[in-house]
């Protein structure tokens, strides 16, 4: 997965540096690189931390 993010952000920043002027090239950055990388690592931490939480409930019952 993370081998998949990495080709990901480089196809984004190669994007990015084609663009016609410097705003262009922080909204793809911006709007294809940053925000769906926050979104899926966000999700990745809320079902660790889940996973933790249920380990803890089971170890204390």
């Amino acid at each position: 997965m993370y081998l998949v993010l990495i080709g990901w952000l480089y196809f984004v920043l190669m994007l990015a540096v084609g663009q016609n002027s410097v705003v262009q090239s922080l909204m793809v950055l911006l709007l294809l690189g940053f925000l769906p990388t926050w979104l899926l690592l966000w999700i990745k931490l809320r079902r660790h931390r889940q996973r933790i939480r249920e380990r803890e409930e089971q170890d204390g019952a």
